[in-house]
């Protein structure tokens, strides 16, 4: 019998690799934050350079 979405979404093993997904997913967001890669490519050549 296949299981609904529904069933699925509350089964805990599911539900623990949505979470480890979503800390995967954070984790990544902060190293590109922390290598300046939240920024487009100007912003980032223009970091740094005073006039």
């Amino acid at each position: 019998m296949a299981r609904s979405k529904k069933s699925l979404k509350s089964r805990p093993k599911f539900k623990q690799a949505r979470r480890k997904k979503d800390r995967k997913m954070k984790a990544r967001k902060a190293a590109w934050h922390k290598r300046g890669l939240g920024r487009n490519k100007k912003r980032r050549a223009k970091r740094g350079q005073r006039r």
